[in-house]
């Protein structure tokens, strides 16, 4: 999007004289009957994964960073979406775009954007636009947080890692389901139904949905959302099956997505700062959204240890928007500094995605040596079409606003003054893997190679094969006492959608961007408990990096970046019925080769912070006149946040470090009456100080963010 970012300023400025973003099916079903939370989950213990080797493996001995998220996370702290679900993941810098952009799930991991995967394939988004698609979390059961490089499985992914979310998928059990209403502040409300059983002899099916919305913090945003999921598996508990799933949302309003100015909220300004609810567009600003997909995976064991895994998925997203926005720098027209300048824009895009993935793993044994192998071939195919305008708008003031004065455009030729445009790519991509994961008493060796065949097709630029190898080495070594220290190499591509100019001055499609990773940590499980403990240093080189050019709309590949950084995550059931949670990062992700700008050599990367850290503690009463009562906390950190250079400055800034805090309480009230059985209540609260703070800024476009003020919600829920 730095396309967009550089044309925004450009037509700012122009106003001046104008008139005023899989999980395994179980064999048994498992209710979440310990916390309360009205959730219905398959049985995959939190201490194992299958993301970071495409197996299930325990994350003592993965030799590798990974954050696991269950949906009993997700309900119990009554979050809305992954951007919500990431605030407690070391290494991750979280909601980038605050409280304006929650339609989008924008963060960092380990300084780099980072794709999102859904039952094991990727979740394309438009390369250029905004048709980007959004998994509602009332239709996850999982989601596991792999860091660093992981192109090696999944070929196109970034330098800091991946999210793989996970679907829920039927369970096999008569009848089961669960129920539940919430209403907070800011008119918050989601009513979330899931609903499954069997069908007949080998049979299960599953459906679940989620209406749910709320205003913004800004005055005229709100965001709505209706989504539906369905899923049938035939073969349940025999060596063939079959699973099928379909999903439908309807997002009519999407927030937004709007900005506020730097100066006011990151830069002074006489006036005082402007207040978080604080819009610079107008009450028809309509940014709406639809999303399809339909899934298959299928299973066959072969017996000895030998299995074949395919899946597929084609998706669907459209996007319409029509905004007035703050395009960030004040009009100088105004000598009080209290009016900003706007813009205008509106889109039409559409987007077609299909990926597959096959997989044959199995097991041998070599003399003491076990090894689990995997084979893979995969497919990835996106096409996206965008019909776009930016124009002008009447600058407003920010401290005294009057509205109205101004007509959104709904369509890109409806646009004033516009700069419009047609963008059509196709990518492509096709790759073979193979892993094998080497079992030697207590240690463990994984090594995996990959090789990728890429085409990506630009309207006007033509087409762009690229081929690339990647691969991952990694040890581990359980000692007796529970520590298992660790070191791995993995290396990762991605393709890019951004327009180049070359140096020989043709313009031409990016070139994919590399990185690679060291890292060396340690695990660290107290015998007989379910403590893990671990800690990881990094150092991740991206080479490819686009730069912007003078013109904004075109950008050249000279840029290097480095990230090198220390995590530390704990998650420990203490005696007496507490549980904490803990995550600690620091790191420092800056440029370290940029051509056409050397003086951003040393900067850091806008909108990624420098760490953070993040403390939860819940206790349950285990007996007595307190049974059924969860009571519980959480402490977020996050530091300093780079933002950039403002106009006519030469020296960096960051955003300021801000703390929150969170609450909740839960009651079962089956512990009050039997017969209230499978009825709960639950409050949940966050930032419930009401701290006012920004996430990140750009600085150089003179944007910033907000992040969420306090919210409070309460929710019953009813399971069965």
């Amino acid at each position: 999007m730095t396309r967009r970012f550089g044309i925004a300023v450009l037509l700012a400025s122009a106003t001046t004289a104008a008139p005023g973003l899989a999980q395994t099916a179980p064999e048994a079903p498992a209710a979440s009957l310990d916390t309360g939370i009205v959730v219905v989950t398959g049985q995959h213990a939190r201490n194992q994964a299958s993301s970071g080797t495409k197996t299930d493996t325990p994350l003592a001995e993965t030799p590798q960073s990974i954050t696991v998220i269950t949906s009993d996370d997700i309900a119990g702290r009554s979050l809305q979406n992954l951007n919500q679900a990431l605030r407690f993941v070391a290494g991750v810098t979280p909601e980038t775009r605050g409280a304006s952009a929650e339609v989008y799930d924008q963060f960092k991991l380990r300084g780099f954007d980072a794709p999102v995967y859904l039952d094991g394939l990727k979740q394309f988004g438009s390369s250029s636009g905004y048709a980007v698609p959004q998994v509602d979390v009332s239709r996850l059961d999982r989601i596991e947080v792999i860091k660093g490089p992981a192109s090696v499985l999944y070929g196109q992914s970034s330098p800091g890692g991946l999210v793989a979310e996970s679907s829920k998928l039927p369970l096999d059990q008569a009848l089961y389901g669960a129920i539940s209403g919430t209403y907070g502040n800011y008119d918050l409300y989601r009513v979330d139904a899931d609903l499954g059983g069997r069908a007949g002899e080998g049979v299960l099916w599953r459906i679940n949905g989620s209406a749910n919305g709320a205003d913004t913090q800004q005055k005229f945003g709100k965001r709505e959302r209706q989504t539906i999921s369905a899923a049938v598996t035939a073969g349940a508990g025999s060596s063939t099956s079959f699973t099928l799933l379909g999903a439908y949302s309807h997002d009519p309003y999407n927030g937004d997505y709007g900005v506020f100015p730097a100066s006011g909220t990151l830069l002074a300004n006489p006036n005082g700062k402007l207040p978080t609810s604080f819009d610079g567009g107008e009450a028809g600003n309509r940014f709406s959204r639809d999303q399809a997909a339909l899934t298959y995976i299928f299973r066959h064991d072969f017996g000895g240890g030998w299995a074949f895994r395919s899946s597929g998925r084609y998706q669907y997203v459209k996007a319409n928007l029509g905004l007035i926005y703050t395009a960030g720098g004040l009009d100088s027209r105004d000598p009080t500094g209290q009016t900003f300048l706007r813009a205008s824009y509106a889109t039409r895009e559409k987007l077609n995605n299909w990926t597959f993935d096959n997989q044959l793993s199995g097991t041998v044994q070599t003399g003491p040596i076990k090894h689990t192998l995997l084979f893979g071939v995969d497919r990835q195919v996106a096409h996206s079409i965008e019909d776009f305008a930016f124009g002008t708008a009447p600058s407003l003031n920010g401290y005294a606003p009057v509205y109205g004065t101004v007509t959104v455009p709904q369509t890109p030729a409806a646009v004033p003054n516009p700069f419009a445009g047609y963008t059509a790519i196709r990518q492509r991509q096709q790759g073979i893997y193979a892993q094998d994961q080497m079992a030697l008493g207590d240690l463990r060796v994984v090594l995996s190679g990959r090789q990728d065949w890429a085409r990506s097709e630009q309207v006007g630029l033509g087409v762009k094969h690229d081929e690339k190898f990647t691969y991952r080495a990694a040890a581990l070594y359980t000692l007796p006492f529970g520590l298992a220290p660790y070191a791995s190499y993995s290396t990762s591509f991605e393709q890019q959608g951004g327009t180049v100019l070359r140096p020989d001055g043709t313009l031409g499609i990016a070139d994919p961007s590399l990185g690679k990773q060291l890292e060396a940590g340690a695990k660290f499980t107290i015998p007989g408990t379910q403590i893990l403990l671990s800690g990881a240093w990094f150092r991740i080189d991206q080479t490819n990096v686009l730069t912007s050019t003078p013109t904004f709309s075109l950008s050249t590949q000279t840029g290097k970046v480095r990230s090198q950084g220390v995590e530390f995550e704990g998650s420990a059931p203490l005696p007496y019925g507490f549980n904490a949670r803990v995550a600690f990062s620091r790191q420092r992700v800056k440029v370290t080769q940029d051509a056409n700008d050397p003086t951003r050599v040393g900067r850091g990367l806008e909108t990624v912070g420098r760490g953070g850290a993040s403390l939860g503690l819940d206790w349950a009463a285990p007996e007595g006149a307190l049974a059924g009562l969860t009571i519980g906390g959480a402490v977020r950190h996050v530091d300093q946040v780079y933002a950039g250079v403002t106009p006519g400055e030469t020296q960096g800034r960051n955003s300021p470090s801000y703390t929150v805090y969170d609450a909740l309480v839960r009651y079962d009230l089956e512990k009050l009456a039997p017969s209230l059985r499978g009825l709960s209540l639950a409050v949940n609260g966050a930032n419930i100080f009401d701290k006012k703070y920004l996430t990140s800024c750009f600085a150089n476009y003179n944007w910033c963010w907000y992040g969420n003020r306090r919210t409070v919600q309460a929710t019953i829920g009813y399971r069965f």
